[in-house]
């Protein structure tokens, strides 16, 4: 199966209050965000929600220690 795992992060305008869904598989279309295309794999999404509108970078590499959110992992290559 073909991921979309990237080596750069992803700059997502996050509205308040709202929850998200994080990709954990790389499978999703419209990663970074769930689209349930996990189904039938040993991953699950991440849920995550903000209390202020604000811009995050958020994780593509899969290696970030601070996901949903990116602490530079891509910048290690692989």
């Amino acid at each position: 199966m073909e991921t979309h795992f990237i080596n750069e992060p992803f700059k997502a305008s996050l509205d308040a209050d709202k929850e998200y869904w994080y990709c954990t598989c790389g499978l999703s279309k419209t990663f970074p965000f769930c689209d349930g295309s996990h189904e039938g794999t040993d991953k699950a999404p991440i849920k995550f929600s903000v209390d202020v509108e604000t811009d995050k970078w958020l994780c593509r590499c899969g290696r970030s220690g601070r996901k949903p959110y990116c602490d530079g992992s891509h910048q290690q290559g692989g």
